[in-house]
């Protein structure tokens, strides 16, 4: 939408109309984005799993935030998330060479991600500069410190997509009753405080790794 949307106080309204009448599939576009902005349908699992797919996708669209530069932190991040896919027996390879567009990390792994990334980057990188640590954004820290830590490079990839299957689940492990306060839930309750306590021990991780 954003190809043919105009943010003027005198364009705003037509641009819309004409998204919604003569753009390919605008209509459908713009009645999705519309309905799930603010949407919630019973049941409440279903708004669950959706939050959850959008902020893994929203997360894996950060990874093309690295790489744009083509710096030292950009190489390394995009051949290691796009080697994670090779732990995988039989179709490892060729899914490897698919997100790389050949053989290694090159101009045609650069070209895919650029066509991928949200919003373009201005800020000039040099290439020749390598910092004291090449360490990920918080948000990635995680599963960095799996892929790391963890010896057997299945074992690892097994681990890191467990993180978005358990928050999958979560709606699904107690019955909830909408008149109950949410921390007498026991799932809520304890992940309430298990959010705090996970953040306090990657914190203390990556203080005791480097």
């Amino acid at each position: 939408m954003t190809f043919y949307y105009r943010p003027t106080v005198t364009e705003a309204f037509s641009s819309v109309q004409y998204i919604m009448t003569e753009a390919n599939f605008g209509w459908l576009i713009r009645s999705v984005h519309r309905w799930s902005a603010s949407g919630f349908k019973k049941p409440r699992e279903l708004t669950w799993v959706t939050g959850v797919v959008l902020a893994v996708l929203t997360a894996s669209f950060g990874v093309t935030g690295y790489s744009l530069p083509w710096d030292q932190i950009g190489y390394w991040a995009v051949k290691i998330v796009t080697g994670v896919p090779e732990a995988i027996p039989v179709i490892g390879s060729p899914l490897v060479e698919l997100l790389r567009g050949s053989a290694s990390v090159g101009q045609s792994t650069l070209t895919r991600l650029a066509v991928l990334e949200p919003s373009m980057i201005g800020e000039p990188a040099d290439p020749f500069a390598t910092p004291l640590e090449i360490l990920p954004e918080w948000y990635f820290f995680p599963v960095f410190q799996i892929l790391r830590t963890v010896p057997n490079k299945l074992l690892g990839v097994l681990l890191m997509v467990s993180v978005p299957l358990g928050l999958l689940t979560v709606p699904f492990l107690e019955n909830v009753n909408k008149f109950q306060n949410p921390f007498r839930r026991p799932v809520s309750y304890n992940g309430f405080f298990n959010r705090y306590h996970s953040r306090a021990l990657v914190r203390y991780w990556s203080h005791i790794a480097y």
